[in-house]
């Protein structure tokens, strides 16, 4: 009798654990402010939704301030990183973005060229080992 009391109380203490962890990362935010050549864009994330807070011109990026962002080509987005890796990396000229916009949900043919700027450049290659000394 007691050792199932014992795997009841565990059981719950597992779910509670698990649930705290899930609302913990559901509420993480971030925050990404780019400029560069007279152009903006400021992304936010928080509590597991993407928004446009600023996007000048909104032309280059494809998006506009104030858009949600819902998913890259059909997978969800959920923090900010989540959504620059998706465009950056993509190898398409554009990329179908679900965005909601004044509370309507859209899907909109987003440019990746203006993307690719805001990741960091690849790390720097190792130098090679010098070559072994000749022998006479």
């Amino acid at each position: 009798m007691i050792p199932s009391r014992i795997r009841l109380a565990l059981a719950v203490m597992l779910l509670v654990s698990t649930t705290a962890c899930a609302e913990s990362t559901r509420s993480e935010s971030s925050r990404m402010d780019w400029r560069q050549d007279g152009a903006r864009l400021t992304i936010e994330s928080a509590q597991g939704v993407v928004s446009i807070t600023a996007a000048s011109p909104a032309s280059r990026f494809g998006v506009q301030a104030g858009d949600q962002v819902l998913r890259v080509d059909g997978v969800a987005v959920q923090k900010v990183g989540a959504l620059t890796d998706a465009l950056g990396a993509s190898d398409k000229a554009t990329v179908p973005v679900t965005v909601r916009r004044a509370g309507r949900d859209q899907v909109l043919s987003v440019p990746t060229a203006a993307w690719r700027a805001l990741r960091p450049p690849p790390a720097p290659r190792p130098p090679s080992p010098p070559s072994p000394p000749d022998r006479p």
